[in-house]
């Protein structure tokens, strides 16, 4: 078979015309540390069902130090307590606890900036002893 210089010059446009685009996929996040998540300074807007009010303040969620999968939230309840929370993937539990006469309990869910906490609150320091029930919106 004798190959012919129109033949070769043919060949050579067609595989310069071939050309292949590889899209490698968008990275994912993915922190070494499901915390990282969770930390920062948050603003909350509070709706307290026992009291149908709205209440505003901050919360600072940081890590326990020396508490694999933990955080404390800061000022939670807008009270100046210190409250721990565990950390699952998304999710925040925030197991019972007593601190500074409150009985606390909830779970939450993050989304990108903003945390969506659900939680009880029985004040034992109240002139009349309550149960609030809460729900909030935090974002930072």
């Amino acid at each position: 078979m004798k190959i012919t210089v129109p033949f070769l010059l043919i060949l050579a446009v067609a595989i310069q015309a071939c050309h292949i685009d590889i899209e490698e996929p968008a990275p994912v996040i993915v922190y070494a540390d499901e915390r990282d998540y969770f930390t920062g300074v948050f603003n909350v807007e509070e709706y307290s069902e026992t009291f149908d009010v709205h209440n505003y303040y901050t919360i600072d969620v940081v890590k326990a130090a020396g508490y694999p999968g933990m955080v404390y939230l800061r000022n939670f309840y807008g009270a100046g307590v210190m409250v721990l929370a565990e950390v699952e993937g998304v999710h925040l539990y925030i197991p019972h606890q007593e601190i500074n006469g409150f009985e606390i309990e909830g779970e939450g869910i993050i989304n990108d900036h903003r945390l969506d906490l659900y939680y009880t609150v029985h004040d034992h320091l109240a002139a009349y002893d309550f149960i609030d029930y809460c729900s909030s919106t935090a974002w930072r």
